[in-house]
């Protein structure tokens, strides 16, 4: 897409003014100047009529590495987060994979790789951010720096917060305060919007995102709910991105020593907790599947991704109308990892996780419901890296921090049999007594999703999705708030059990 410089441009790189005049054994030597006050020399050569210019002095002035792939007998460009590849005798060159047309051949002279006038304009130019344009009467390459395109504006829940994520093309200076409570403002000069992204409804603790473009960049302003207290915000580099990040103060402090290692993922904005031993307050609920996995199909287009959302919202306000500290790994139809479920709730300090599912058999007499806790099989493996370190970083240097990295989170539901086993029973107990379809126990199962957590876990099969009795009421709001309050229940009661053997 095409913009107008005069509503980007934030800084003109190199207007040349000084020519160099000298030849070389092909052609004159074009130069540029960089921003950092150097002045580039780029060799130049006559094929066939047109300017070509040795792509070696090209990956200098921007910076770039070369590599050559002698399987393919392709050169790349690694120019930041971005990477163009060629071969000779082409006139395509991929720009992160996408062709575009150089009209005329990359050539293939004395050893060194030579490029046209629109491998710059073209492609060079997409990749550094700037426009570029060659003066071949004066022997010059100019450079105008473009300010960032926002391409896109997301919401996301994250452990202990809600992030506001602005995907750029590159990175770029911003400036953000909250003047007024309930309100934050940020500001990026020189920026411009890729598409109409005016309004973004809210999600968790962000009411929502307005966004605006002015002749002097984009506005963007982020209204959050009452009861968020700080926020933090950090400009990212791989991919460029801003992320804004606003925490609500609780109350009473988070138990489980993990969380010693939470407060750096939510950055300086948060504050700080403090553990404690006094049984169960933070309950990690986790609604299967989402996004592009749906899950299992029952009858009458019922997903189970929908079932088991619609079950976790209702346990989580169940769960915060009795004082517990709720999290969920997903609020939106979105698709979350195995491994990620419990790195997120290892991550939040969670002291319980509760994963909501839907049975399925090939058989569609197969009914009732179930709740499961992990036990291994001789067969398994376990990842040591499962559940720990992703997602953390230091500033916009994508550091990874050290302390919660070192934890080895996998393996350890093995010590836990006893404590998931027990939760298990106290939640199967209020469903007995709760639901009207089959009660299919209490078991052990080598289930993925529990494997890499670090505190006692679950998974509560409500029904067979399969069985069109158990379909019939999983549909039904009113089954949906029945086995949410009985989940809600056994928790609170093994919460109270908790409590006791720690005092």
């Amino acid at each position: 897409m095409s913009r107008a410089p005069r509503t980007v441009v934030v800084a003109v790189v190199g207007l040349v003014t000084a020519l160099l005049c000298c030849t070389s054994a092909f052609g004159d030597v074009f130069s540029v100047a960089l921003d950092d006050g150097r002045t580039e020399h780029v060799e130049t050569a006559r094929i066939d009529g047109a300017w070509y210019f040795r792509l070696a002095d090209l990956a200098r002035a921007a910076g770039a590495s070369r590599h050559w792939n002698p399987r393919t007998s392709k050169m790349s460009l690694a120019v930041g987060i971005h990477r163009i590849s060629m071969a000779s005798d082409s006139q395509f060159v991929a720009l992160d994979g996408e062709p575009i047309n150089v009209h005329r051949s990359v050539a293939m002279k004395n050893g060194e790789y030579w490029v046209p006038v629109h491998f710059l304009t073209r492609v060079l130019g997409l990749a550094v951010n700037s426009e570029i344009t060659v003066d071949e009467v004066g022997s010059a390459i100019s450079v105008v720096k473009l300010g960032a395109v926002v391409m896109s504006v997301e919401l996301e829940e994250r452990p202990g917060g809600t992030a506001a994520v602005m995907a750029l093309n590159d990175r770029a200076e911003f400036a953000i305060s909250s003047r007024e409570r309930g309100r934050i403002d940020f500001f990026l000069p020189g920026a411009a919007l890729l598409d109409s992204l005016d309004v973004l409804d809210g999600v968790g603790l962000v009411s929502s995102v307005v966004l605006t473009e002015s002749e002097a960049g984009v506005n963007a302003i982020v209204r959050v709910a009452p009861s968020a207290t700080a926020y933090d915000a950090q400009m990212h580099t791989n991919p460029p991105r801003l992320e804004v990040i606003v925490v609500a103060e609780r109350e009473q402090s988070v138990p489980s020593p993990l969380l010693r290692g939470t407060k750096d993922l939510l950055g300086r904005g948060a504050s700080p907790f403090e553990a404690l031993d006094d049984g169960v307050a933070t309950v990690m609920i986790d609604p299967g599947h989402g996004g592009a996995d749906s899950g299992y199909a029952g009858l009458a287009g019922l997903l189970e991704k929908d079932v088991t959302l619609a079950i976790a919202d209702e346990v989580a306000r169940n769960l915060r109308r009795e004082g517990f500290y709720v999290f969920m790994t997903r609020s939106l139809d979105s698709r979350v990892p195995l491994k990620r479920r419990a790195e997120i709730a290892n991550l939040a300090g969670a002291d319980i996780f509760v994963s909501i599912h839907c049975g399925a058999w090939h058989s569609a007499a197969a009914s009732g419901f179930r709740v499961s806790y992990y036990v291994p099989t001789p067969d398994d493996v376990v990842d040591k890296s499962s559940a720990g370190t992703r997602g953390l970083r230091r500033g916009s240097r994508g550091v990874r921090r050290g302390g919660i990295g070192e934890l080895r989170w996998s393996g350890q539901q093995e010590n836990l049999t006893d404590e998931s086993r027990a939760l298990a029973r106290a939640v199967r107990g209020h469903m007995s007594g709760a639901l009207p379809n089959y009660d299919r126990g209490v078991g052990g199962a080598s289930l993925a999703v529990l494997a890499g957590c670090a505190m006692p876990a679950i998974l509560v099969e409500a029904g067979f999705i399969t069985n069109a009795s158990d379909a019939a009421l999983l549909a039904d709001p009113d089954f949906r708030e029945d086995v949410a309050r009985a989940i809600a229940r056994g928790v609170a009661e093994y919460g109270d059990s908790s409590r006791g053997r720690n005092q």
